[in-house]
């Protein structure tokens, strides 16, 4: 006999796998370019880049910042960054996917925020905007439903695949494929879990994933299923100060599901 018991929640810990084995490589291109971003809530940001720094400033909700910090640049497609940096005196971290052809961008602003029982959580606003001086008329990036049904998997090395599960609109579910040979992962390889996510489409088959799940650390990638890559960070609060991590992976597109349109998910 048998008792079925309820899956537990697995206990925080450190899972440091390899995450970047498959990212695409970082780009010099944007070095000694000034880019400006008028965003469409009417705040701004400037970052000026050198080789690996970027001097930038930001207003938002009638604050300022401005800071110098090292960054990392990923050219995904031609013309086409994924640009991200920890703002470490302001304690922020920028995500940016910068658009040249089409003159638009949009920021994932992440803010580290105490709550009352003096445990850190993580805040995240999506903020999409013009690239100043653009000619080209404005069509800003806008949220999409596209990838509800699909499931595929992300190889981040030899030790590390997640497979992705697109429910709804609002909803992803995963599940790791692989992981190190290391008795301290055993609970991970039947942890499922699900987060609340926002896809907003950059180009075709190219989106911009944002999750959240409560907790000081989150997770953003930019899937690109034309080039079966994505890259992407964790950032956060952990106990020792900010978390700044770099991840990306090779994409296995695996199936999409097609739902009738009187039963489709929300």
């Amino acid at each position: 006999m048998q008792e079925l018991k309820p899956i537990q929640p697995v206990p925080p810990m450190a899972r440091d796998m390899d995450l970047t084995k498959n990212r695409l490589p970082s780009t010099g291109a944007l070095a000694g370019e000034t880019i400006t971003l008028a965003y469409d809530d009417g705040g701004t940001a400037t970052f000026h880049l050198a080789a690996t720094r970027v001097v930038w400033e930001a207003q938002a909700d009638g604050a300022s910042f401005s800071g110098e910090d090292d960054y990392d640049a990923v050219e995904v497609r031609p013309g086409l960054f994924f640009l991200h940096f920890a703002a470490v005196g302001a304690g922020l971290g920028l995500s940016t996917v910068i658009d040249r052809e089409n003159g638009r961008a949009i920021t994932v602003w992440d803010v580290p925020v105490m709550g009352d029982d003096g445990a850190w959580d993580l805040r995240r606003f999506l903020r999409p905007g013009r690239i100043a001086g653009h000619a080209a008329p404005y069509q800003p990036i806008a949220q999409s439903r596209e990838l509800i049904g699909r499931r595929a998997y992300c190889i981040y090395s030899e030790e590390a695949a997640l497979e992705h599960v697109y429910v709804n609109s609002a909803a992803i579910i995963w599940q790791w494929l692989l992981l190190p040979d290391d008795p301290r992962f055993e609970p991970l390889k039947s942890e499922v879990g699900i987060e609340a996510v926002t896809v907003w489409k950059v180009a075709d088959e190219l989106f911009l994933l944002v999750l959240r799940v409560p907790g000081p650390v989150q997770l953003c990638l930019l899937m690109d299923f034309e080039q079966m890559r994505n890259v992407g960070c964790l950032f956060g609060r952990g106990q020792a100060g900010l978390v700044d991590r770099l991840v990306g992976a090779k994409i296995v597109h695996l199936n999409d599901l097609s739902y009738p349109q009187e039963h489709m998910p929300g």
